[in-house]
């Protein structure tokens, strides 16, 4: 994933605290004082999150492409059923609303993207923690040598001594 992606998505996560901070009347300089980092700190600890929230959102839009996810009007009407009864409307008319505002697709995307979600937890197959756990001790290429070492010494001492690196594609 390109870093300039990651730092990006480092900085809407860093705006969006920002905006819920100000709500509560606290200033980014009053934040920042109190926390005791820099901007450019806070930015740095948010990457991994932003790198997992990318990658999670890759995840997803590759199963809606895979599995054709495409809500279609009925979807769109059931989701704004309640916003409909909240401002005495019609759903169709909100459907209506939305596409003349050009955002009918943010909520298209938002929909498949639950489908999405709910058919990776529909077809997901529980494992018992011992092969969870066991999964974690897998070397692989990605690991750094220190982390691939001492998984490589634990998988050794679970399996009864006899050294070596473990690993599978």
């Amino acid at each position: 994933m390109p870093q300039a992606l990651i730092r990006a998505r480092a900085g809407e996560m860093w705006e969006r605290m920002l905006h819920s901070l100000q709500h509560r009347g606290i200033s980014r300089e009053t934040y920042l004082q109190i926390d005791g980092r820099d901007e450019e700190q806070v930015l740095s600890e948010l990457e991994p999150d932003a790198q997992r929230a990318l990658r999670r959102e890759a995840v997803i839009t590759a199963v809606v492409e895979a599995e054709g996810i495409e809500p279609g009007e009925q979807e769109l009407e059931q989701a704004l059923t309640s916003v409909a009864h909240e401002r005495e409307a019609e759903p169709a008319e909100l459907v209506r609303e939305l596409r003349r505002s050009g955002r009918i697709e943010e909520l298209r995307d938002d929909l498949a993207a639950q489908a999405a979600i709910d058919l990776i937890a529909e077809s997901a197959e529980p494992i018992e923690p011992e092969l969870a756990q066991a999964r974690e001790q897998l070397w692989t290429p990605e690991k750094g040598a220190s982390e691939a070492a001492e998984a490589a010494e634990g998988a050794a001492e679970q399996a009864g001594g006899g050294g070596g690196r473990l690993w599978t594609p």
